[in-house]
């Protein structure tokens, strides 16, 4: 890793962080395959490298942005059953390769990855409004008892 590198780097955690060498050229989903975000999912296109325990899943002839949906609702379910435990919890390839995904018509299937993504989109303008709320709160109450 490099703070100033040119690429990013996915591990498995949330944060991407920046490496100078990529090795995947592709639009994909990245998938957490041990730790404390087992299972988190990043979307990138491009050029990027990814640490050995993160899951990259592309080629997809499907819509990769309703593949994404799809996980981020039902993959959780599925690490529950079967992920290995030890110090750090992980998961194996055949829990992604063998997972059933119900494949609508691709419209169908562009229409539901719209509509999340906007659903996405308000989350997290509602989120940010949360978070700005809470700190006005925090400062007038702190006005009160100046």
């Amino acid at each position: 890793m490099d703070d100033k590198g040119k690429y990013p780097f996915f591990t498995c955690a949330e944060e991407v962080y920046k490496i100078n060498m990529f090795a995947f050229d592709t639009e994909a989903l990245l998938i957490s395959g041990n730790g404390a975000n087992l299972g988190y999912i990043h979307y990138y296109k491009g050029k990027f490298n990814a640490y050995q325990r993160t899951y990259i899943l592309d080629g997809f002839k499907e819509n990769i942005q309703y593949i994404r949906s799809y996980l981020e609702t039902f993959l959780h379910k599925r690490i529950m059953l079967e992920k290995s435990t030890s110090n750090t919890p992980y998961i194996v390839l055949s829990t992604l390769s063998d997972m059933p995904i119900l494949l609508p018509e691709i419209e169908v299937q562009k229409y539901i990855s719209n509509v999340m993504n906007v659903l996405k989109k308000k989350l997290d303008i509602q989120m940010r409004l949360l978070i700005n709320y809470e700190m006005q709160k925090q400062y007038l109450l702190r006005q009160m008892f100046i």
